[in-house]
């Protein structure tokens, strides 16, 4: 049974991540259980672009430049607390995102030593020894920081990495002084680690869908059930939902009088619009795997001493498709 194919522009996504509530939907929804620890008010806009000096290499100075994904700072008024949460958005595995999100997470650790030392030295304050040094008193405390990996592929099964642990070709010898090399895992968010029902906007939707894009039937019984609550779905949360499937049809629709969208016809028509789709690939594959193989039969007999023979060989292997398979199976083809 064919699936869906996800195509889903990432920019589109990231767009989508931007909104506050959904950004704040997604963390209290992945993260926190559903609790509303993140509000929308709390967020403000980071720079996503991140620079930090690296030291030198053969003399010159070395800049490590990142973007993240979608980035927001979240004062959280009440306890007087600030955290800096990021989402790296992933429509395929990457095998090495423990050590993507490690470095994303120092550079962000470092800009914050960098300005606390910069004011410090601004002050001109520090003592002599330790602080001077490091230019950083000792009560001087950094803004926690919290990475996730929102993976939205049409697989949702996550194959890569989960910590630097699991990168690692540790050997034997080593083993029991594991806890002794530092470990570094990161907060993975796809429809298998997190519960749908935890979420207010149309992430519900999209984590209940992401599961079914590659199984038709499924989606034909899971619409079928929901199938008064997705032909009157809020307009802002089908909006969402077509930008993490790429729905065509529902991008073009116009919501009603009371705001809502007929998301059920739309999925419906891109389901088959893509099985068509996947059915003229496979032939045009197919076409091209046949001639992959006529073409090497061709190369085999061209290869036989007599040219004029290896002539009526080809001619006849061209026309005569029997006589064509009979010399695939004894060639090996």
């Amino acid at each position: 049974m064919k699936g869906i194919v996800l195509t889903a522009m990432d920019e589109e996504v990231y767009e989508g991540l931007s909104d506050n509530e959904i950004f704040a939907d997604l963390f209290n929804g992945a993260l926190f259980g559903g609790k509303q620890v993140i509000r929308p008010d709390m967020l403000e806009q980071e720079n996503e672009k991140k620079v930090v000096r690296a030291g030198r290499e053969g003399g010159r100075r070395v800049i490590l430049r990142r973007i993240r994904d979608v980035q927001k700072l979240s004062v959280i008024r009440d306890s007087c607390l600030a955290v800096i949460l990021a989402a790296e958005g992933q429509r395929t595995v990457h095998y090495a995102m423990p050590v993507r999100c490690m470095l994303y997470d120092a550079i962000d650790y470092t800009g914050q030593v960098e300005h606390i030392v910069r004011e410090r030295k601004e002050e001109g304050k520090l003592k002599k020894g330790a602080e001077y040094l490091s230019g950083m008193k000792r009560e001087d405390r950094l803004l926690p920081g919290i990475t996730i990996v929102f993976y939205y592929g049409e697989e949702q099964s996550w194959d890569g990495p989960l910590s630097l642990h699991d990168m690692l070709d540790i050997p034997p010898e080593l083993k029991p002084w594991m806890e002794c090399i530092q470990d570094y895992r990161i907060n993975l968010v796809c429809a298998s680690t997190v519960e749908s029902s935890n979420f207010r906007t149309g992430l519900r939707e999209v984590f209940e869908l992401l599961p079914l894009l590659k199984d038709k039937e499924g989606m034909k019984e899971f619409l079928e059930a929901r199938k008064d609550e997705f032909m009157h779905l809020d307009a802002k949360k089908g909006w969402l939902v077509s930008k993490f499937l790429n729905v065509p049809a529902l991008k073009g629709l116009k919501e009603n009088e009371k705001g809502e969208v007929d998301m059920c016809t739309a999925i419906e028509e891109m389901m088959e619009e893509r099985e068509e789709r996947g059915i003229l690939q496979g032939i045009e594959q197919g076409i091209k795997r046949g001639e992959v193989r006529v073409n090497q039969l061709i190369e085999v007999l061209l290869q036989q001493p007599c040219q004029e023979e290896a002539y009526k060989e080809i001619r006849r292997a061209v026309t005569d498709r029997e006589y064509q398979k009979k010399l695939f199976d004894e060639f090996g083809i």
